[in-house]
């Protein structure tokens, strides 16, 4: 890894050679005129953005500001329009001139109440518990017999039967050692949800897969609407003492009371800069990342950092005074966590527009060292990004993969057709910490952080102002067989969102072809 001192001269001269020896030699930002460039090499131009992000504090301070001052962003809550207001005023102070907000609509708001929960007998005692977002309430709070769903697998709650009626059922669950174990957690919740809600049982517990009674918070829907079930995380240790009971075969009672506040549908927003394009302004690449976040930390990993990200991205360009020939579209969706729905409501939105968005690059893993780009599927993208990344090689990110997933606010534009770039990461930190009260300032990693806006402006930068598109815009035929192909079909069918994509509410509906010109 090249030196990473940004600050210190001989940091300065190894990110130069790390660059390459052919690299034009341009001076440092601070010595160049304000003249636009158009039409810099690649090169010269990745030289003036790896100066200008190495040595301007602006990245730190906005993500501190919107960590420690504004906190967790629920969609609707008070934070969530202050970090709009942020956002906002922060592309502002980067220099940006078209800066505005687009609405949309969720079906419901959230926020948790005073969520109680506590064993009566054979023994009493406090289980805390934080409510799953976007579950349904319990406002009066229920007393109610405690059965085990053991892991949640599939079988394991329906099996339960008539007796699990009425009941609590309590999932448990293995340490979380990785992000596939994060998957397997969130798949194994989906499955117990269901299975719970046909047996009739009244409430759902999940047993926390972090140690020391860490809590965090997520949705078991996709779509922004309620949960038709209560449901809870608990802290591990209180979980299994109170497994420890029933395996002991003890009968186990508690109550339980989570006095969510649900309110109707409301109006989240999308937060969205650019600049634009000299050559080509009608064609577009995208750089975003989600603004919105869970309540119970500060929302810093994910996904503040990378928020802050986008905007210094934007600054940095707009400072090196660099004009690509295409335009570059910078996007803070609001929404993610319930479901990807501000990225969803933006393409649904510009629909009309899709033929022109030429790239999507979204950052929403945290802080860790970037090891490359998942390409959702496009592996023939590849070697053109390899050449558009080039003056950016030293910081490590070579290492392209090829598959496909939902997670992120890539989604909507995949299915689409449209090229797709989502940043792979060491998670680390990432994992542990992954919507819980530890998310923080404090695990940022602000050296990784950036180079990571590094990767990111060269990456956009340079996919819009070469000569040709990074790749074609898919067929509906060849999007089916790309989701076929990543397994991807996989994954909409068990969400329940393959019907979507079958009628044609979700993803392109037509046959035509936009080639790469």
């Amino acid at each position: 890894m090249a030196c990473r001192t940004a600050g210190h001269p001989a940091g300065r001269t190894a990110r130069l050679l790390a660059v390459g020896a052919c690299l034009l030699v341009w001076p440092p930002a601070s010595a160049q005129n304000s003249s636009v460039v158009e039409g810099a090499s690649s090169g010269a131009a990745a030289y003036r953005l790896i100066d200008e992000v190495a040595n301007t504090p602006t990245l730190e301070s906005n993500l501190r500001v919107l960590c420690d001052e504004i906190g967790g962003r629920l969609p609707g809550s008070d934070a969530m329009r202050r970090a709009i207001s942020w956002a906002i005023d922060a592309f502002h102070k980067a220099g940006l001139t078209s800066v505005h907000t687009e609405s949309f609509s969720v079906p419901n708001s959230w926020a948790e109440g005073a969520t109680r929960a506590e064993v009566i007998s054979p023994v009493r005692f406090v289980i805390h518990a934080a409510a799953t977002g976007w579950s349904s309430p319990i406002p009066n709070g229920i007393e109610a017999e405690v059965l085990s769903g053991q892991r949640g697998e599939e079988g394991e709650v329906e099996r339960l039967g008539a007796a699990g009626k009425g009941k609590i059922i309590i999932i448990g669950s293995e340490p979380l050692n990785n992000f596939q174990d994060l998957g397997m957690e969130q798949r194994r919740a989906t499955i117990a949800m269901r299975e719970a809600e046909k047996i009739g049982a009244a409430a759902v517990l999940f047993m926390s897969t972090r140690p020391q009674g860490l809590l965090y918070r997520q949705a078991n829907l996709v779509d922004g609407r309620l949960d038709k079930l209560p449901s809870a995380v608990v802290a591990r240790e209180d979980a299994q003492r109170l497994l420890r009971l029933l395996e002991a075969g003890r009968r186990v009672r508690m109550r339980l009371a989570l006095p969510n506040k649900i309110g109707g549908p409301f109006q989240a927003k999308n937060v969205v800069a650019e600049i634009r394009g000299a050559e080509k302004p009608a064609e577009v690449v995208i750089v975003g990342a989600h603004l919105d976040s869970w309540d119970l930390g500060t929302g810093c990993l994910d996904n503040g950092c990378n928020a802050a990200l986008v905007i210094e991205a934007a600054r940095a360009i707009q400072a090196a005074h660099l004009r690509p020939k295409r335009t570059i579209r910078f996007i803070l969706f609001d929404g993610e966590e319930e479901g990807l729905l501000g990225s969803r409501a933006y393409v649904a939105q510009h629909r009309a527009e899709l033929d022109n968005i030429v790239a999507v690059v979204i950052h929403d893993m945290g802080s860790g060292r970037i090891s490359g780009y998942s390409l959702g599927g496009r592996g023939e993208i590849e070697p053109a990004l390899d050449e558009i990344m080039g003056p950016v090689n030293y910081l490590g990110a070579t290492n392209h993969t090829n598959d496909a997933f939902f997670g992120t606010d890539h989604f909507d534009f995949l299915l689409q057709g449209i090229p797709t770039l989502v940043a792979n990461q060491d998670t680390t930190v990432y994992v542990p910490n992954y919507h819980a009260q530890s998310d923080d300032f404090d695990k940022v990693d602000l050296k990784e952080l950036k180079d990571q806006a590094t990767i990111a402006a060269v990456t956009a930068y340079n996919i819009a102002d070469r000569p040709d598109r990074l790749g074609k815009r898919l067929t509906r035929a060849q999007i089916a067989r790309l989701l076929r192909e990543t397994r991807l079909d996989e994954q909409l069918k068990f969400l329940g969102l393959w019907q979507e994509w079958e009628s044609g509410r979700r993803g392109r509906r037509d046959g035509g072809d936009s080639s790469a010109r």
